[in-house]
């Protein structure tokens, strides 16, 4: 059974991995398919983390859904061995420096805070882009040229809650990346330090909520691309492993459009695919991640839409009110809230999962699933609201 959210685990109880991030769900799932009897630390320590990690510590949480680095080295350090792998999830985009502290005190598995600082530093991984002839957006400092049509991005920033369209920026810790019109696809990738291997290319898509026109809605996946197109991305992304030493599970975001494509992101972690990819045909996909960090990389084809692979869709549904959770959620969610979780309105409730033949019928039956919730808890906090 999982322990409780602060309940003491000695390094000696034998887990296989540790995982951190703001939420760990996703790669206690991972763990569990791979036989890993995982630790798990976040920010929520929901139920669905509980009945897959073989122990779960709840990390504070600072402003916004940011870990506490304080909390986070105190709860390590108390349970926490040298020897055990620990994989970093969401939640250190912006702290390398952070990164680098882990590394130093526990045997951190994945991309290091110098692959970090430039993949994740605007200007740095731009520069980086140019050399190594990589298509990308351009940036600016200040306003952007006259005509052009610019988003504002917080340097270090995820989940897409933090673009707005922009002229200038807003100052310090800000900067405006050139809009591209096209279509959103990510691209699940390994890498061992030196070279690069795809794994499998999904589309995703926004949910604008109040103030967050560009915040992260979902995934689905797999799709397939033109094969010109696959193979220039992927001697663009072993180019681009080689030169920072990436290692271990990352994604890359693009755009496309007529043919032509722009790498917008890279992310040096495991994400958000994971919960469509991390099915049959491809292995645990948290095995393999230790195991290219171990410098390994399996010659594993493309997964492409086919007999024997099923479309998977998977979103995150925004809380349409403030809401108390009381009922249980339908078998289709995952991350879900505790009883008596007070979650206000526009903040995650949890991810709607969905498969289908193909990627039109996992979406179709994602919707149906997204405006079931919307309202049944549209509903519920309605009534919180009149008590």
């Amino acid at each position: 059974m999982p322990s409780s959210s602060r309940a003491p685990s000695r390094p000696e109880d034998g887990f296989d991995v540790v995982l951190i991030g703001i939420a760990a769900r996703g790669l206690a799932a991972s763990a569990r398919r791979a036989g890993l009897r995982a630790l798990a630390f976040d920010l929520f320590a929901d139920e669905d983390t509980r009945a897959l990690a073989h122990g779960v510590v709840r990390l504070r949480r600072k402003q916004g859904f940011a870990l506490d680095p304080d909390d986070l080295l105190e709860q390590l350090a108390r349970h926490v061995g040298p020897d055990t792998p620990v994989v970093l999830g969401t939640g250190f985009e912006d702290a390398p420096g952070l990164v680098a502290r882990l590394a130093g005190l526990f045997r951190v598995a994945g991309s290091g805070a110098a692959a970090l600082a430039r993949l994740k530093d605007p200007f740095a991984f731009a520069r980086l882009l140019g050399d190594l002839d990589i298509p990308h957006p351009r940036i600016f400092t200040d306003r952007a040229p006259a005509g052009m049509h610019a988003l504002e991005k917080r340097i270090g920033g995820s989940g897409g809650g933090h673009v707005r369209r922009a002229a200038e920026p807003r100052g310090e810790g800000w900067y405006l990346q050139e809009f591209l019109e096209g279509h959103s696809v990510s691209v699940l990738f390994l890498g061992n330090g030196r070279a690069a291997r795809l794994l499998a290319f999904s589309e995703q898509w926004c949910d604008p909520g109040e103030d967050a026109p560009f915040r992260y809605g979902g995934c689905a996946g797999p799709i397939q691309l033109e094969e010109t197109l696959v193979q220039q991305v992927a001697g663009a992304l072993s180019r681009l492993t080689g030169a920072v030493g990436l290692k271990g599970l990352a994604s890359a975001d693009l755009i496309l459009h007529e043919g032509s494509w722009h790498l917008i992101e890279v992310n040096p972690r495991p994400g958000a695919t994971l919960d469509i990819f991390d099915a049959p045909p491809l292995p645990p996909l948290l095995r393999l991640h230790l195991d290219t960090c171990a410098g390994g990389l399996p010659p594993l084809p493309l997964l492409v839409p086919g007999a024997g692979v099923e479309a998977r869709a998977a979103g995150v549904f925004y809380a349409p009110a403030a809401t108390v959770m009381r009922d249980a959620l339908p078998g289709w969610v995952a991350d879900r809230p505790a009883p008596g979780t007070r979650i206000a309105a526009g903040e995650p409730v949890c991810t709607v999962r969905a498969t289908g033949r193909d990627i039109a019928e996992a979406r179709a039956v994602l919707a149906r699933r997204m405006n079931h919730l919307s309202r049944a808890l549209g509903t519920a906090g309605r009534a919180a609201a009149a008590e």
